[in-house]
């Protein structure tokens, strides 16, 4: 199963880079002592968001754009509601990088690298880890107007 994933915060004039991940829907390896580790079959999860409030920020001496985001979505027949904030910087190659934190799932982080693309949404790839030993990688778009959709591949 190859997996493209591209979360999407929309910052005006900042440039962010795909990302590729793949993996097979259930994978085995056998470690040097013998045992077995499982990654198991991923949960799709699509999230619409709205993102607003951006404004300049400085986090570790690092300058930034901060924003905040609301959303919803249905996992396993369930109504997942999410608030959050990420941090988005320009990064090296005219690259986006972002992070933050969310409240769904028990509350998450996320990390994640992206770009604009020609028709000026926002797209970037990241990582989801959660308290609960939930990974989620995802993807997301990012309309001009703070409208997003997010993708996530979630593995317990």
């Amino acid at each position: 199963m190859i997996v493209s994933i591209t979360v999407i915060t929309y910052a005006p004039n900042q440039i962010i880079q795909n990302a590729i991940a793949t993996n097979t829907t259930s994978t085995s390896s056998t470690s040097t002592n013998g045992s077995n580790m499982t990654i198991g079959t991923p949960q799709a999860y699509t999230e619409y968001d709205k993102t607003t409030g951006f404004k300049p920020a400085i986090v570790n001496g690092t300058h930034g754009i901060q924003i905040s985001f609301t959303g919803h979505g249905i996992l396993n027949g369930i109504n997942i509601t999410d608030n959050g904030n990420a941090f988005l910087t320009n990064s090296t190659g005219g690259a986006i990088y972002t992070t933050g934190r969310g409240t769904a799932f028990h509350g998450f982080t996320f990390e994640a690298i992206g770009h604009h693309d020609a028709d000026g949404k926002l797209r970037d790839t990241g990582t989801i880890f959660n308290t609960k030993g939930m990974v989620g990688i995802y993807k997301d778009e990012i309309e001009k107007n703070g409208n997003a959709i997010t993708k996530v591949w979630f593995w317990k």
